[in-house]
């Protein structure tokens, strides 16, 4: 039989990944390496009217197959786990395997409106590496300086000595991780134009905007109401008849909302624009 859109649901793991295509009703199982990649875009160019591809972030298990088809300009979205798992629900699908999951993705890809991946430049691939790593030993070192805090004054001096040395050397490290981003951002354009606009607001350095470009690649192309929605600072009616509940916020990209929040801090002290806003919220 001949479908006239296909979408397809993509499961990843550390080692595989499993696939599910709609309406065909057609499963499959690929190795998560270049080899297995190379078999399931060799699959897909078997199929017509793909429509869509459906993921969820799997902690950067994804990354390689996603790269592969945007390079291949297939039309990719990533979605949030927690909503696929509602979705789920929804459906009355309680059970999870991989090849459940797969099948969930593609229903979701069926019925629900997503937003395709836009691929990234050398230099936004490199920025996002960067950017992870500065938060892995920004959490590092805040282990170690609790470690040095917590030993005491009668700590062994070797013990004190040995953490006082991997405190530096993270701390030099994370220094040279800035350096690179700088660098970065150096390198490309528009990544620099970015940085530039967003270190123009009061509370917003080079650190911030890193970590906002990396963690918000929609920034420039979407409106601020959207992109509120998507960082999760948009504030959600919770009204029912007559009562009208506290407008609260939820979900959303939690470390580019970390990274704002610590932006407003000195904004809201030096930025009239900002202090004005903030007292009458």
């Amino acid at each position: 039989m001949t479908y006239t859109s296909r979408f397809i649901g993509i499961d990843i793991s550390k080692s595989s990944f499993d696939i599910c295509v709609l309406p065909d009703m057609h499963s499959a199982s690929f190795s998560n390496d270049a080899g297995g990649i190379a078999r399931f875009i060799a699959f897909l160019a078997q199929l017509d009217g793909i429509e869509r591809l459906v993921v969820e972030p799997t902690g950067g298990y994804e990354r390689s197959v996603v790269h592969t088809l945007l390079a291949a300009r297939l039309p990719v979205a990533k979605v949030n786990a927690r909503q696929i798992r509602q979705f789920a629900r929804a459906c009355g699908q309680l059970s999870k395997t991989d090849r459940i999951d797969a099948f969930v993705l593609a229903d979701y890809a069926r019925r629900m409106e997503t937003k395709d991946l836009a691929p990234s430049s050398p230099a936004q691939v490199v920025l996002i590496d960067l950017v992870s790593r500065y938060r892995q030993l920004s959490h590092m070192i805040v282990q170690e300086k609790n470690r040095l805090e917590k030993l005491g004054a009668r700590a062994d001096a070797t013990a004190r000595a040995w953490i006082e040395e991997t405190l530096s050397f993270l701390l030099q490290q994370r220094q040279s991780v800035v350096d690179a981003m700088e660098a970065c951002l150096q390198s490309d354009e528009d990544l620099a134009v970015k940085a530039k606009v967003l270190m123009s607001l009061k509370g917003i350095g080079l650190r911030t905007a890193c970590l906002l470009i990396a963690g918000l690649p929609e920034l420039g192309l979407l409106n601020k109401g959207q992109i509120a929605k998507l960082v999760g600072v948009a504030p959600i009616n919770r009204d029912s008849g007559l009562m009208r509940g506290k407008r609260m916020i939820a979900g959303g990209r939690k470390p580019v909302r970390d990274a704002l929040y610590i932006a407003a801090l000195p904004a809201i002290r030096f930025d009239p624009a900002m202090k004005a806003v903030f007292e009458r919220l």
